[in-house]
């Protein structure tokens, strides 16, 4: 069977399953296997509370402890009588945490002044930690530490000032983990990671803050499925915690803070404070009460922690409807009892509810979708950019290989572009996409679609990577590339009202092993690019791209043993020219997301309801099965 015949067997088997077969009857099984799954949760839950990790006498490290969450998570872990080693870059502050610490019950307390966002002073502050115990172990790792910087995207001046966050709260957890995990395997202990339900419910002005908190749950989610089931990981996404910030000494001002707690959802149009009139709708957790939640969920060994729970309705809501909403309540007190409440009752009247309304929906949507092709732009990537020449679009052509350019720009002028300029340029360097953004829009006068599309990929498990710059550039190329040459373009693609179009990947939601740096990459353009959406309104269209396994020169330039684990797993492998097809049509018709294939959307929902079971196949298929190749 020749190439070109198993590629059209591919699609019309990708088109059969995205119309007739896959998502109606996953939606059943779902439906069916919920009670059942939830009665199994529940009771391993029972297990867990009833089962919870002592922590008396064992080590807990936690990054960003001077204040907010990672203050009261060291006094929670100081009532349980664990051993404390409290990192912040604030020694002072640190000290008043670490004499309270021992009061409320502590053992024994070290304080070291550190910056995470330096390699060497993570290996530092490890290396102090192990070495202070007389058996030199670590049980537990808590990734507090984490900055935010305040402003619109637009306003965006000095890239280097907003690197720090990604450095902070991404890069920092990243190089202690690394050194912590020796110590960690050995007493089979947990790391807690910090995020933040800004993540998945973005706020505006909170961009690169969001971006940073995606690329973290992305990022622990697919070191799971390698660890599993040596070290456990609990990824906690708080709402807005009562802390520094809400206080108003954080939002009175327009710059870099340490917020240890900042989780918003909220659309927050000026800083103000939130015991402000204009803010007594915003409701707002005790520290306190989130802190104990964090280490009881840590030590019952949860996969996830949202606090309060209530709030993942939110999550449900944006997953089935694409909406957000925010509730408010006026009092500290109230909203305790508020949380308590909606814990309990609301989970379960909103699922009765989506189960009523999902089907008409559905069906809207449908309607809506029909509406959108019918009123398609004629406008008129190797073969996203043959898709625009065949609409006879103008197109300029952006990568580091001119030759390979020429050769793209030869055929797009065959296939109809009226006319195709190329700029070699590297999109890591953010004078390189100021320089063909002008280039572009000197040459034809106008820009109107701009498709960040360029990205990298390593296939490593983490605890084999040595060299962190090494992986420094996946991010460099796959995030900060699109963040660059998006920020040239706005004014350019504002006057158009024009559209960008954002590659990122199904693997942004779906953990794969041996690529935790590209996941994380990937999470952070979604999360930063919804939140733009939100920020820009209707001036600009963004379509979000998040296609599953694509035939591209990345998926073969993928190891022979890791592309034999991924046919493994029954996915297949949709054309490149297929899926360029449906990325034009959707920036056209103006789609918010575009999932190509787009049964690939099940496995979301997958995740999202059965997180344990996609995480434990993800480990047997992609990390078992090559371990045990190998040995054989």
């Amino acid at each position: 069977m020749t190439l070109c015949s198993k590629l059209a067997i591919m699609d019309l088997l990708h088109q059969f399953l995205n119309i007739n077969v896959l998502p109606p009857l996953t939606f059943i099984a779902l439906l069916l296997l919920m009670p059942t799954f939830g009665l199994l949760k529940f009771l391993f839950s029972l297990k867990r509370y009833i089962y919870i990790e002592n922590v008396a006498g064992k080590v807990a490290l936690i990054t960003g402890a001077s204040s907010g969450i990672g203050e009261h998570v060291a006094y929670e872990y100081a009532r349980r009588g664990a051993r404390l080693v409290l990192v912040a870059r604030r020694v002072d502050r640190l000290q008043v945490v670490a004499d309270k610490a021992r009061q409320i019950g502590s053992l024994e307390v070290i304080v070291v002044a550190a910056d995470v966002s330096k390699v060497e002073d993570c290996k530092r502050f490890v290396e102090e930690a192990v070495n202070h115990t007389l058996d030199n172990v670590m049980d537990h790792l808590v990734n507090n530490a984490g900055v935010a910087l305040i402003d619109f995207f637009e306003k965006v001046t000095r890239f280097s000032d907003f690197a720090s966050i990604m450095d902070i709260n991404f890069w920092g957890s990243v190089y202690s983990t690394h050194y912590a995990i020796p110590y960690l395997r050995k007493s089979k202990g947990k790391i807690v990671v910090i995020s933040s339900t800004a993540a998945l419910l973005t706020s505006p002005r909170f961009s690169f803050y969001n971006a940073s908190k995606a690329a973290l749950i992305s990022f622990f989610e697919t070191l799971r499925t390698e660890f599993d089931p040596d070290i456990g990981i609990t990824i906690v996404t708080p709402r807005l915690i009562e802390s520094e910030m809400t206080k108003g000494e954080i939002l009175s001002q327009v710059g870099l803070k340490e917020l240890h707690t900042l989780s918003i959802i909220l659309n927050i149009a000026h800083p103000l404070p939130l015991n402000s009139k204009e803010y007594a709708w915003v409701q707002v957790e005790a520290t306190e009460v989130c802190a104990k939640a964090i280490v009881d969920s840590a030590c019952s060994g949860d996969m996830y922690l949202t606090e309060p729970p209530w709030v993942k309705v939110w999550c449900w809501i944006k997953i089935l409807c694409l909406e957000v909403f925010e509730w408010g309540a006026q009092s500290i007190k109230a909203m305790d009892f508020l949380h308590k409440f909606l814990g309990i009752a609301l989970p379960p009247l909103m699922l009765i509810v989506f189960t009523i309304a999902l089907a008409p929906f559905l069906l809207l949507k449908f309607f809506y979708f029909l509406k959108r092709s019918k009123y398609s732009e004629n406008v008129a990537g190797k073969h996203v950019a043959y898709e625009y020449a065949r609409r006879r679009a103008c197109l300029a052509l952006i990568a580091r290989r001119e030759d390979r350019l020429q050769e793209v720009a030869n055929r797009a002028r065959q296939l109809g572009s009226p006319e195709v300029i190329v700029v070699p340029a590297d999109v890591s360097k953010v004078e390189d996409c100021k320089r063909f953004v002008d280039e572009t829009v000197n040459h034809f006068g106008q820009l109107d679609h701009l498709v960040n599309n360029a990205g990298v990929a390593r296939f490593k498990l983490f605890e084999d990577s040595i060299q962190f710059s090494d992986y420094a550039s996946i991010m460099d190329i796959n995030f900060w590339g699109s963040i660059y040459s998006t920020h040239n373009a706005v004014p350019h693609l504002r006057k158009r009202k024009g559209k960008i179009v954002v590659l990122a990947s199904a693997a942004a939601w779906l953990p794969i092993p041996r690529l935790s740096f590209y996941n994380a990459s990937k999470a952070a353009l979604v999360s930063f690019f919804e939140t733009l959406r939100v920020e820009l309104g209707s001036h600009i269209g963004i379509t979000i791209v998040t296609p599953g396994l694509i035939k591209s020169e990345m998926s073969a330039k993928s190891p022979t043993k890791l592309s034999k684990a991924k046919l493994a797993t029954g996915i297949p492998a949709k054309s490149t020219e297929g899926c360029a097809k449906a990325i034009v049509a959707s920036a056209c018709r103006g789609d918010m997301y575009l999932t190509e294939p787009s049964w690939m959307k099940v496995m979301f929902w997958m995740k999202n309801m059965f997180p344990e079971v996609l995480e434990w196949y993800s480990h047997s298929t992609f990390v078992k099965r090559r371990q045990t190749s190998k040995d054989s």
